[in-house]
């Protein structure tokens, strides 16, 4: 996840792209080389960088998924430096993305989800010091955790380990460590959320292995 507009935020958004390159590539695996926060844009929307449409791949329903942009790739942000020394990120745009599942755990037979919509805009709100992010979704979202503080709170808030919603708000504030080593945050809370049609995407794996 990731940074998205009319794409697909997410916890791993936060951690890539805020935490740093180190945190990033030992969630993911492999190398962050873009910096974030970017810089101020002027008031403008640009497109992303192409590492946003990286593929992601990340623990879900017993085993791992592996998240792909799809055929709809049309993703802008608009950075702001607030007075404060915050910085504001927006974005807006068309997204899709497909999810394989690998066979095994809760998916023996693995499945496909295939150009899943993504497009509600999204922002986020990184503090001058960035130790703390505030995560804004709107549907149509993704979310996903890449920790174990983020499974912790998603579950507190009675969401599913990888789920979308279709309409509606989802707010999450992050603290980050002060360890720049740290994967994982020292803290996630749900803030807002007025999130409707969501739909637990194991589950939708599952059918889709069973109903190719």
């Amino acid at each position: 996840m990731i940074i998205q507009n009319k794409l697909c935020l997410s916890f791993l958004a936060t951690l890539s792209l805020v935490a740093g390159p180190a945190s990033a590539a030992s969630a993911t695996g492999e190398e962050v080389p873009a910096p974030w926060p970017p810089a101020d844009t002027d008031g403008e929307y640009v497109p992303v960088p192409d590492d946003y449409y990286d593929p992601i791949e990340f623990p879900a329903c017993g085993t791992s998924v592996t998240m792909t942009s799809g055929d709809v790739r049309d993703v802008y942000y608009k950075s702001t430096l607030k007075d404060d020394g915050s910085t504001v990120i927006r974005y807006r745009g068309d997204g899709t993305v497909d999810l394989t599942a690998t066979p095994g755990g809760d998916l023996p037979d693995g499945g496909f989800i295939d150009e899943l919509d993504v497009s509600g805009p999204g922002s986020q709100r990184i503090s001058a010091d960035r130790s703390t992010v505030v995560e804004t979704l709107e549907g149509p979202s993704i979310v996903y955790p890449v920790s174990a503080t983020d499974s912790a709170e998603l579950d507190r808030g009675g969401f599913p380990e990888l789920f979308y919603f279709e309409d509606g708000k989802l707010r999450i504030e992050i603290s980050l460590s002060e360890d720049e080593d740290a994967v994982e945050p020292d803290a996630v809370e749900i803030v807002r959320d007025t999130t409707s049609g969501v739909v637990d995407l194991c589950e939708a794996l599952e059918e889709s292995a069973e109903h190719p």
